[in-house]
């Protein structure tokens, strides 16, 4: 028999085909006259608001998520594009759904990207190192965990998830130079120094790293390397760091005279 072209079924293949040229407006017309004739096909809109997400098109997307019948894979979609549009709040209570649901390394990394943006960062901690523990190659969740053990204060740990971040993508400034911040504030002096040689190496025009080297080849006594390193990075600098451009030529006064006396 042939189908009915006002039925449900019917209403759906028009959707898909209007979606497929990319007239949204039209298909989700159709999608909705679906829903309207047979509520069991209010879950097609899901489908729907998985292709207006990929297209960019996030407002009709999260309408959209809005309208489908309860799951883990909505509250985990929803929340997402909520987060993405700034709306931590909104996100938080469909992405705790999601995660006790059906927890995923994908969806408890959501979660606490929502706590780390509502400042709860304990809540956020064991998440992210379930989450790590899933996925140990993956270099965003590394650096994100790094980042909130640095806020935890818990710098040794910090410092050893930049050096897997490091490992797992050699050519990641993002990656060393976290790294080399965190060898600098534990005073690891020569770590330190071969991270600042690292990143130098993929970004040359960081004034910062030579201001770091500096600092640590002062601390170090080698004065000599050390004043090039000041005098490097406030020709470098050009007024872009202010307070670290003070320190720095009040130690080239401090240094100049050392080396005078010698």
């Amino acid at each position: 028999a042939a189908l009915d072209p006002k039925s449900a079924p019917a209403r759906i293949g028009l959707g898909r085909a209007l979606a497929n040229q990319l007239k949204f407006d039209e298909a989700e017309a159709a999608y909705r006259e679906a829903a309207g004739l047979d509520p069991d096909f209010r879950v097609y809109l899901i489908e729907l608001a998985a292709r207006l997400e990929e297209k960019g098109r996030a407002e009709q997307a999260i309408a959209l998520y809005r309208e489908c019948p309860p799951a883990p894979e909505v509250d985990e979609r929803l929340g997402n594009l909520l987060l993405e549009a700034g709306k931590v709040e909104e996100a938080l209570p469909r992405l705790q759904a999601a995660v006790k649901a059906s927890p995923t390394p994908a969806n408890r990394f959501l979660l606490a990207v929502a706590y780390l943006k509502s400042k709860r960062l304990e809540e956020a901690a064991p998440l992210l190192e379930e989450a790590r523990q899933a996925r140990p190659d993956d270099l965003r969740l590394r650096l994100t965990y790094g980042r909130l053990l640095r806020d935890l204060k818990n710098y040794p740990a910090a410092a050893g998830e930049f050096l897997a971040a490091a490992r797992l993508a050699p050519d990641s400034k993002e990656a060393w130079s976290e790294l080399a911040g965190m060898l600098v504030l534990l005073d690891n002096r020569p770590q330190a120094l071969q991270a600042l040689s690292r990143l130098e190496a993929l970004d040359p025009g960081n004034a910062a790293v030579h201001f770091f080297r500096a600092m640590l080849l002062d601390k170090e006594k080698q004065y000599e390397p050390a004043l090039a390193s000041y005098e490097k990075f406030l020709a470098m600098s050009a007024g872009s760091f202010p307070d670290e451009e003070f320190k720095a030529r009040q130690r080239i006064k401090v240094i100049r005279k050392e080396l005078n006396r010698r």
